[in-house]
C-alpha cells in the first residue's frame, strides 16, 4: 500500500478506507486513482478519493462504489478492531436487539471520531437510530455539494447485517448543507 495516496486519517481507518476501495477497485485500478490526485494537496480525505472516482466513472458508479467500499472496511474493522470496539464483550453479545444495534451504532461513532473522522452523533427517533454526520466525514466545516455519506452508509449496512445476523435494515440519506444524517429503521425487512 506504499503507492496508495496519504490520507489525514489516523493509520488504523487510512488502511481500512483504502483496503475497502482496493477490494471494490482492484489493485490496477486503485493505483489509477491514486495517480489521478493531486500530490500537492496530500494528505487526501475522503471526499477527495470520491471526487476522484466520481471523475473517472460518474457520480452514480462513484456512490456505489463508495456504498461497496464501505461495506469491506467495516468487514475489516471487525476483523481487527472488534474487541477494541468492545463487539466481543458477552455484555455487548447479549443485549437485547435494538439496545445491541444503538450500542454498536454508538461504539462505531466513538471509534471513528477517535480515528480523525470528525464527530458523529447517534439518536433515536420514532421508528428510526439516527446517524448524524454534520460537518461532513471529514470534519471540515465547509459546505459541499458531494458529501461522503456513500461511504459511511457501507458501513453502516455492513454494520446492520452483522449486528442483527444478516437482517436488512433500510437506510436512507438525507443530505443537509454541512454533511449528512443517516436514518435506519428500526424495523427490518421480512
Amino acid at each position: 500500500m506504499n503507492s496508495y495516496p496519504p490520507l489525514k486519517y489516523s493509520p488504523a481507518l487510512s488502511d481500512l478506507i483504502l483496503e475497502g476501495l482496493t477490494e471494490v477497485l482492484g489493485e490496477a485500478r486503485m493505483e489509477d486513482l491514486a495517480a489521478s490526485l493531486d500530490a500537492s494537496l496530500a494528505p487526501f480525505d475522503l471526499e477527495s478519493l470520491r471526487q476522484a472516482l466520481v471523475m473517472a466513472y460518474g457520480n452514480h458508479s462513484a456512490a456505489g462504489m463508495m456504498v461497496r467500499a464501505g461495506r469491506a472496511a467495516f468487514s475489516r474493522l471487525l476483523l481487527r478492531y472488534a474487541a477494541e470496539l468492545g463487539f466481543e464483550e458477552q455484555t455487548f453479545r447479549l443485549l437485547a436487539p435494538r439496545r445491541k444495534m444503538l450500542t454498536a451504532l454508538q461504539r462505531l461513532a466513538n471509534w471513528l471520531g477517535i480515528q480523525g473522522a470528525g464527530e458523529f452523533e447517534v439518536g433515536v427517533e420514532e421508528g428510526y437510530w439516527q446517524w448524524f454526520d454534520r460537518a461532513g466525514f471529514e470534519g471540515a466545516g465547509i459546505p459541499r455539494l458531494w458529501p461522503a455519506c456513500p461511504f459511511l452508509l457501507g458501513m453502516l449496512q455492513e454494520l446492520t447485517y452483522w449486528v442483527s445476523s444478516g437482517r436488512v435494515y433500510p437506510i436512507r440519506e438525507k443530505d443537509l448543507p454541512q454533511g449528512c444524517v443517516l436514518e435506519i429503521t428500526q424495523k427490518p425487512l421480512d
